[in-house]
């Protein structure tokens, strides 16, 4: 493990410059409105999100501009080229060298797909999206302000997509999109989904939300000056956790444990708030599986395993046939295991099987991830995702404010969760939540470079992997 420093931001841009300040607030603007229209429009928040990178790249164009004559004038071709990519660059952050590695592991999947223009049009058209997408929340998120103004917008927008799923429990279609409860799959016709395609999107939009606002309300409770906030915070939590069990969701769940777990590991004051929280809904939760989907959080059935039963009898059991999926998911690793079939090929893949009945997603994101990506594109995300975490422990041991550090405790415990449930289900390969994804490696980096360690007054100390 290597320490080295990366400058805190520029938070600033210059006075003369009312161009790049107008790019800067319009990247700004993108991303908030993104994060509100995320649950409701597919097509909005494919726009919004274009129009967040348009704005990230004229702002570098035209810093590009400002400096060029007084910067390149005794520079050679090669010297200007360089300045030119320089200008273009991503902002310094601690993801910049996994990113990397894992693009080039990617578009090696691409070069080698079974169907490449396929795998082109999504390495462009989505992958590369959400990374320039990233970059440019961690280049105009610069400051407090900001951060608190997208947290904002992105409970606004909670709010009322939780209000829309409560509405669809009570009357049978939410007021937003007009879905019908229970149209997923025909599994059950008491879970709801709100704006989303199935249960377990919402679950899985629901379980960042829960995580920001279970440590938000946590602060706002030991402040003294803020029991308003921690009213509105309490009776806010109150709706999302009805939603995520009226979700009957089981890998929302199980993620949405995990963030439970991660809270009390990121703070030892919060493992009795944790584990309150976490026996209330044990005795809420379960009981209503048990009573509305007749399952159990493991097996399918409600009933108790036979004596004798082996763990392989438990896993057919169990998973809504989630055993099916990965076997076939794992098949296909072992035709293509370096390099996978191609980005965004994995239903194809699957179509070429005559049996029409079989899903066609592996259930479990990782899996899918090796099958399409092979095993070293999975070893690049999941050496991205394990550097951003290490690093999140590290600034959890240093920062002294108190709501910057519960931003982040919040985003991070928010992140695990959203994790684990991706494991259960096709979490990352939903547009809307695989933005939602690459926004919160955004809040979290942005939260790191903006808050300047005790022990580095000049410098942030950064763990690079």
């Amino acid at each position: 493990m290597i320490i080295k420093s990366m400058a805190i931001p520029n938070k600033f841009i210059r006075s003369n410059n009312s161009f790049g300040v107008f790019c800067d607030s319009g990247i700004v603007f993108s991303i908030c409105a993104l994060i509100f229209v995320l649950p409701a429009s597919i097509a909005l928040l494919d726009s919004f999100a274009a129009l967040a990178v348009s704005f990230y790249f004229l702002k570098r164009i035209n810093s590009i501009i400002l400096d060029w004559s007084p910067q390149t004038a005794s520079m050679n071709f090669w010297g200007k080229f360089h300045f030119i990519w320089k200008g273009l660059s991503p902002p310094e952050n601690i993801l910049n060298r996994p990113l990397q590695i894992l693009t080039g592991g990617i578009f090696m999947s691409v070069l080698f797909s079974q169907y490449p223009a396929l795998s082109l049009m999504a390495f462009i058209g989505k992958f590369i999206k959400c990374v320039f997408l990233y970059f440019s929340f961690i280049d105009a998120f610069t400051d407090e302000k900001r951060i608190r103004l997208f947290l904002g917008i992105l409970f606004l927008s909670a709010f009322i997509a939780v209000l829309s799923g409560i509405f669809q429990h009570y009357t049978g279609r939410d007021f937003i999109k007009g879905i019908l409860i229970g149209t997923e799959n025909f599994v059950s016709t008491h879970r709801i989904s709100s704006t989303f395609f199935g249960a377990n999107g919402f679950g899985a939009y629901l379980l960042p939300v829960i995580a920001l606002a279970l440590h938000l309300f946590y602060t706002a409770i030991r402040s003294k000056k803020t029991w308003i906030l921690a009213g509105a915070l309490g009776l806010f939590l109150a709706l999302l956790l009805t939603c995520l069990c009226w979700t009957y969701s089981r890998s929302s769940w199980i993620g949405y444990f995990s963030l439970l777990f991660a809270m009390a590991l990121l703070d030892r004051h919060k493992i009795f708030y944790s584990a309150v929280i976490f026996l209330i809904c044990i005795f809420i939760f379960l009981p209503s599986l048990n009573k509305v989907r007749h399952m159990q959080l493991i097996v399918d059935q409600d009933t108790s395993l036979q004596k004798g039963e082996g763990i392989e009898s438990i896993l057919d059991q169990g998973g809504s046939g989630r055993g099916a999926f990965w076997r076939q998911a794992v098949a296909i690793i072992r035709t293509s295991p370096v390099w996978g079939t191609g980005l965004n090929t994995y239903t194809r893949i699957i179509k070429k099987n005559p049996d029409m009945k079989q899903w066609w997603y592996a259930h479990n994101c990782y899996l899918q991830m090796a099958a399409e990506t092979g095993l070293i594109g999975l070893a690049c995300f999941l050496w991205m995702i394990f550097v951003l975490l290490r690093n999140c422990f590290y600034y959890n041991h240093q920062i002294k404010g108190l709501w910057p550090l519960t931003f982040l405790q919040g985003a991070v415990s928010g992140l695990l969760g959203f994790l684990v449930q991706s494991f259960f289900d096709n979490t990352f390969y939903s547009v809307q939540l695989g933005v939602l994804m690459w926004t919160i490696f955004g809040l979290i980096v942005a939260l790191m470079r903006l808050s300047p360690l005790t022990a580095a007054p000049k410098k942030e100390p950064v763990i690079v992997l």
